[in-house]
């Protein structure tokens, strides 16, 4: 690898921009649009019960994130902070899993762009649109990440005011009892059916992908000027901001639609509902509106997990010549313009081949595994290392992480078979290349970087 100074990142963010990026990653409204469908899907008007409670686990999953991302600062993130309080093994799956959510979540949000597009003008195709999307995305994430911040943080105004819309329409327009939430429907075969307890908790797992991205503010950290207290600040008002925007907007836009059998059938349920309410006009704008929405997410995310991707060429995870080209950052913009053409081109390919439902259950599932490792990560790092300093400490420990293990645990009993075999393949290959390979040389290969401490 190239001399560390030449391949480290720009440190051009303050705290208000790290907490814009981080917003942009949870992107209330596009995540939201996105996975709206799939949660409704899964437990029909149920789905505000299932939000909740993934509410309540981002919020204690946030609290672990904020404590251990404010003692390990670094690119790596989640899984550099698992490496170092769980062990190499352990940190390798992590590492292995955050860097197929940096491929799976831009290209599910991506096809959601794509969907919404096709929404506004239906002889654009859904998959083409959103690989076209998704490339232009991976060029704006190459610049440097200030500019990219003033990028996001605009997307993110426009995407404050529909939302605003989405929520008004709702309360202002309640066409739903609360009987529906009471005693919840979905749809079956077409038809209106009872909500099983079991459809609940699958659907948990989309609504926590919804509420996802916080994590980012501790990715961004080796580009943040100021004190490591303010990667945790970061994590916990992101995850807050998030949570209430988007519970509050899922309730209103289910109470305020007035077909409760198409909203749920819908691939398009809250602009449909503001089309109704509001008309056509209102509808395609704010049919647009989530288009910026959309372009902000994946843009934000992309960030995000190039620089995952990124750091894990820096920490030696793979053979040499792969490390080195994942390693490199761009002369002009200070950005690691290799691991983020990588993300965004694997991301492509996936909207290209893939469906929307499928990529949400599947990416729920990642992101929730992570969510374990990081909640145990938080109990064994304040057991085993009672006097390390702890610039941002959480509150209700050891309650929050112990929440997060039971719900997740309990949500990951209900995800689809074919999804759960196929992480279990990942961890045995991830586990058999880390031993076979990796566990050659715990001094060369595999040794996550441990980041200068922040000012």
């Amino acid at each position: 690898m190239e001399d560390s100074q030449k391949q480290s990142l720009e440190r051009g963010l303050g705290f208000k921009g790290l907490l814009s990026l981080a917003i942009s990653d949870i992107t209330p409204m596009a995540s939201l649009l996105v996975t709206a469908g799939a949660v409704l899907y899964l437990s029909g008007t149920a789905s505000v019960w299932a939000f909740a409670l993934g509410c309540l686990i981002a919020i204690t999953v946030a609290m672990s994130m904020a404590e251990l991302g404010s003692m390990y600062p670094t690119a790596g993130g989640l899984y550099y902070i698992i490496h170092k309080v769980l062990g190499r093994p352990i940190g390798f799956i992590a590492m292995v899993d955050y860097v197929l959510q940096g491929i799976f979540i831009p290209a599910t949000l991506a096809l959601g762009l794509g969907t919404y597009l096709h929404a506004l003008i239906p002889s654009v195709p859904v998959n083409a649109s959103a690989a076209i999307a998704m490339v232009i995305i991976t060029v704006l994430a190459v610049l440097r990440i200030h500019i990219s911040a003033v990028i996001v943080t605009i997307c993110l105004a426009i995407e404050g005011i529909v939302l605003a819309l989405i929520i008004g329409v709702g309360l202002f327009n309640l066409n739903q009892p609360l009987s529906i939430l009471t005693n919840p429907v979905m749809l079956v075969d077409g038809k209106m059916g009872s909500v099983a307890g079991a459809a609940i908790v699958a659907a948990i797992a989309s609504s926590l992908f919804s509420v996802n991205g916080y994590d980012s503010a501790i990715n961004f950290s080796e580009e943040v000027k100021g004190n490591a207290r303010n990667i945790g600040r970061a994590v916990m008002y992101s995850a807050l901001v998030g949570v209430v925007i988007e519970l509050t907007a899922f309730t209103f836009g289910l109470l305020g639609t007035r077909d409760l059998n198409s909203y749920l059938s819908s691939a398009t349920p809250f602009t449909d509902a503001v089309t109704t309410a509001l008309g056509k006009n209102a509808g395609q704008a704010v049919l647009v509106g989530a288009l910026f929405a959309i372009v902000n997410a994946t843009l934000a995310i992309t960030l995000q997990f190039a620089r995952v991707l990124w750091a894990s060429g820096r920490d030696k995870a793979w053979p040499h010549a792969i490390n080195e080209f994942l390693g490199q950052v761009h002369p002009k913009f200070r950005s690691p313009w290799a691991a983020t053409v990588i993300i965004g081109l694997v991301a492509t390919i996936f909207c290209m081949k893939s469906s929307l439902i499928s990529t949400v259950t599947f990416t729920a599932v990642l992101i929730i595994l992570l969510y374990a490792l990081i909640a145990i990560a938080a109990l064994v790092s304040r057991i085993k290392n009672k006097t390390a300093e702890r610039p941002f400490k959480m509150m209700f420990w050891p309650i929050a992480p112990i929440i997060t293990i039971v719900g997740v645990s309990l949500t990951l009993t209900k995800q689809k078979t074919g999804d759960l075999k196929i992480i279990l393949i990942i961890v045995l290959v991830s586990l058999a290349y880390y031993y076979l390979y990796l566990n050659r040389s715990k001094h060369e290969l595999w040794v996550p970087h441990n980041p200068a401490k922040m000012q």
